[in-house]
Parts: C-alpha cells; structure tokens; sequence
C-alpha cells in the first residue's frame, strides 16, 4: 500500500513538473520578444536559417534588422569560418574555391557570384566582418564599375550608387558590427588635375551617396590602395618602399603609420601578409638572406608601434611538406618558399591561433602555440604572392 502511494505521488510530481514545463514552452512560444531572447538569440546562425521555413512568424522575426543587431551584440566579432579563393580567370564570371577552417562550414554558400546579372561576371574586392564589398568586371575601364554590398549568409546584396571622378585605385569596405549596424565605403581615386594626389569618397549605408572626404594629397607611387584593411575604426595602406597611412573614418583625417623596422641593409619591405582578426592587426614578413623566417608582427591598440608576436621557422613546415621549397632557387632567394599567407587566425584562447598558408597543391594550417601543422585541404587553386586573393567568410545576419 505504502509503496503505491508512493509511486502515485511520483507520478503526480512528474506530471505537474511536465504541466509547469509546457505551459512555460506555451508562454516562450506565444510572445515574440521570448522567443527572440530565450530560443531564437541563442541559436548558430546555420540554424537560423534553416528554422526561417518554419512559419511566417519566424521569418519575420529572424530577418527583423532588431534582431540581427542584438545577434550582433552577443557574438560581434566571430573568426572567420572559411575563405574564399579568387581563381585567376582571363574570362568572365570568375570562379572562387571555398576553404572550410570550422568542421560545419561543409558546403560553399557559392562558387560564383550570381545575385546579380553581368555580363563579365562579379568579382570580390574586399570583406569585412560577414559582409563583401564586390564590383562588376570592366577591362581597362574603371570610370563604370557597379558597385554591391552583399552578404553571402543571407544572399541579400544592395547596389550602391554610381560614383564619378577620376580613376579608381582602390575601394575599400569598413564594417564592424560591435560599434554599430552602419557600413562605409572607402574609395581612393586618382586626382585629375594632379597624377600624383588622390581623392578619397566615402559611402554610408546610414547617410545615404558617396561624398568627397578632404581635399587631394600626396600619395606614394608604390601604395596599394586596394589592398586596404579595417581596423579599429580606420582603413590601412601598407607600402613595401614608402610611408604606409591609415584613414580615421572618424575624424576623416589621413596619417602616416609607423611601421617595423627595417632589417639592416633592406630599403623595401618584404610584405607577405596584412590582414585582421578578432580585432587584432597583423603584418607579416620575409626577407632575403632569412628566407626560412617568417615575422608576424601585431599593431598595438594605440597604434604607437607594432610586436612581434608569432615567428614560423618555414624549415620546420617543409620537412612535412617538401613542395614548399622551389629546390632550383638559392637559399637566400626571396621566392625560394613557394607559399602564400591566406590568414591569421586569431582564437579566442591564445593557443588556439594559427595561420592558413596555401602551398603547391595544398592549403594546410600552422598553429604557432604548439609549432605544428596540418593539411586542411588539397587544392587546384594557382598559387599566386598576391595578398588579396583570398577573403575572410563569417557568418552574419547584418543587413545591407
């Protein structure tokens, strides 16, 4: 008798435990801002997507700018989960190869850029924190490139608004979801009336057109306008012969970058890498006559001054991988390691960074904590020593 009362006041805790849960399940369900908070909020962005097909109800909440800035607020700066690679390609509609660095990222959200019809095809120009910068293909006439913001998550892109001037030198996407939902565009264009000066325009995403930031000044002949880098609040040049600059998109303002010092008997910079990561600026060198020593430096906050803060012995690496070393070049030769940087890859814990570095045939990873490497993936991709061929993928909500 004992035992069956037990069991009944057992069974009638289980069943008022299991009533309190699905009337709180009931409530979570039947409020919008609950939902959002409790369930939807705390969800990976692949589920998210999936669970759009759920009801109208959840599509409208998950694709509500609100919601994509509170997601922002939680996870702002994620790493990049996987790179795109630009193939060489003389034709039009340029294919790109997708490199997974995250288990999940399993199939490419694209091998070419379609959302939009052109008749050369769409090229990426720069990302930035989830979202690409990316132009239509005009040979040897940049005065009527198009120009669109699209993020690859969500497959919604924006087209700007054409933009006039002079030639254009580099365009450049500035976008940082921790400080606010609002995007610029940087481009650097050349000033007519003066070969040596350049302009700069900038769009906003908020304010609307592009609108000319200064006056002209005086540009170094070997900068690299395209292969700018946001940071902290500013766009970076870097310059293998000349001053580097950066410029604060909060006061408009251009100024010169200090920069490492040169190694004795070196009047260039022998420039690999420069890229971001989980808010970290990075640089990384080579030079001549220490080929198997890669520097990779890191700018502080304030920008007074970069550290050293990773070094790779590439003889080690090529021990595991003998392709990397062009055997019929001297040792000193500049070129002698066949490899190119794609990205530093900053992790949440110090011992979790590493490096991605496409090799002959190979992408492989080099985690500088523990000095040891692994292949991620083979390749077709044509090795190329160009720094902007390959760019950042993070998943993202943002709106265009």
């Amino acid at each position: 008798m004992q035992s069956t009362t037990k069991r009944l006041r057992i069974r009638m805790r289980s069943l008022e435990q299991s009533s309190t849960q699905e009337s709180s399940a009931h409530i979570i369900a039947s409020s919008s801002d609950l939902l959002s908070e409790f369930l939807l909020l705390r969800l990976p962005i692949k589920s998210l997507l999936k669970f759009k097909s759920v009801s109208r109800r959840w599509l409208s909440l998950i694709t509500d700018p609100h919601f994509s800035r509170r997601k922002n607020q939680i996870n702002p700066t994620p790493a990049a989960s996987a790179l795109f690679l630009r193939r060489p390609s003389p034709l039009a509609n340029p294919l790109f190869t997708f490199i997974p660095l995250d288990p999940s990222q399993t199939t490419p959200p694209f091998t070419s850029l379609t959302f939009i019809d052109h008749p050369r095809g769409i090229e990426i120009l720069q990302s930035s924190n989830g979202l690409f910068c990316c132009s239509s293909i005009e040979y040897n006439d940049s005065y009527n490139l198009k120009y669109y913001i699209y993020n690859p998550t969500t497959k919604h892109f924006t087209t700007l608004p054409p933009l006039s001037g002079g030639v254009v030198l580099g365009t450049n996407l500035a976008f940082d979801p921790s400080e606010s939902h609002d995007y610029k565009v940087v481009c650097v264009q050349r000033c007519e009336s003066s070969y040596d000066h350049v302009l700069i325009h900038i769009y906003s995403s908020e304010t609307g057109p592009w609108r000319a930031s200064g006056g002209p000044f005086p540009a170094p002949a070997s900068m690299d306008f395209s292969g700018g880098v946001y940071w902290n609040g500013a766009i970076h040049w870097v310059s293998p012969r000349e001053a580097s600059l950066y410029f604060d998109l909060r006061e408009e303002t251009i100024r010169e970058m200090l920069m490492p010092s040169l190694p004795d008997g070196f009047d260039e910079r022998g420039i690999r890498y420069f890229g971001e990561s989980l808010g970290h600026l990075h640089l990384g060198e080579i030079y001549k006559d220490f080929t198997s020593q890669l520097n990779v430096y890191e700018m502080e906050r304030d920008r007074s001054g970069w550290f050293l803060k990773f070094r790779v012995d590439l003889n080690g690496v090529a021990v595991a991988f003998p392709d990397l070393i062009e055997g019929y070049l001297e040792e000193n030769d500049y070129y002698r390691y066949s490899f190119s940087i794609l990205c530093v890859v900053r992790g949440e814990k110090e011992e979790d960074s590493f490096q991605v570095l496409h090799i002959p045939g190979k992408i492989i990873g080099y985690k500088f904590s523990s000095k040891s490497y692994q292949e991620i993936c083979d390749t077709d991709c044509p090795l190329t020593f160009d720094r902007s061929y390959a760019f950042q993928y993070i998943e993202s909500l943002s709106p265009v």
